[in-house]
């Protein structure tokens, strides 16, 4: 079985050389190996952050991250739509987004599989999501949990604002509000600002939080 780092180096290569097949067949590889979902997006979001340092030095263009992206983007859309096979959903309801001004997506797109992986009702609302619309969708929909991503410092004050908003809904109906994104791993002070329950640096953290969460709940058993 490869190692992580050196799937993470062949995707990421791949990625840079505009190739769609072979970072998905990279991808079903990983598979095949009976590498667990969690491993692969591992994979996928340490290659995509190394993309996004890449573009922030200036060794990539802009047009080599948006074609990284638009291929991982393809990617994360067939790995979600074989996870949906298995999909059982339960009384539990998540709204994903990304924050108003905020029009990356990809994180988002994993978290929406791994509630998804875990029977959770997900409505995904997609990114730069205005957040008067939002607040309304949550206390309409009655959500459970709420996961947000805010990936630069320019994205900061409308999650200021949201979290100022979700912070307000009454303590009874308020759901459990997750937030991550890039700006956050460069920078955990940031986070000082926020309104939020929990924050994970890694999609493995929060998997190991709605397992051990949804077996108390009893929705494992």
């Amino acid at each position: 079985m490869q190692s992580k780092e050196t799937l993470k180096a062949a995707y990421q290569k791949a990625l840079l050389s505009g190739q769609t097949k072979e970072a998905y067949a990279i991808i079903q590889g990983a598979f095949e190996e009976e590498r667990s979902l969690i491993d692969v997006y591992t994979v996928i979001a340490d290659a995509m952050y190394g993309i996004g340092d890449l573009w922030e030095t200036n060794e990539i263009s802009i047009a080599q991250e948006h074609a990284a992206t638009a291929i991982t983007q393809f990617v994360l859309t067939q790995i979600s739509a074989q996870s949906m096979q298995h999909f059982n959903p339960s009384s539990k309801k998540a709204a994903v987004f990304s924050i108003e001004s905020n029009t990356h997506y990809l994180g988002i797109q994993m978290i929406k599989n791994l509630f998804n992986v875990h029977n959770i009702l997900t409505y995904d609302f997609g990114p730069n999501v205005p957040n008067k619309d939002i607040v309304e969708q949550i206390s309409a929909l009655d959500i459970d949990y709420v996961a947000y991503s805010v990936t630069m410092a320019s994205h900061l004050e409308k999650a200021i604002d949201l979290s100022e908003q979700l912070e307000e809904i009454d303590v009874v109906d308020r759901p459990i509000i997750f937030v991550g994104g890039f700006v956050f791993r460069n920078n955990e002070q940031l986070l000082e600002d926020i309104y939020y329950d929990y924050y994970f640096e890694s999609i493995s953290q929060m998997s190991d939080w709605l397992n051990n969460d949804q077996t108390k709940s009893g929705i494992f058993n």
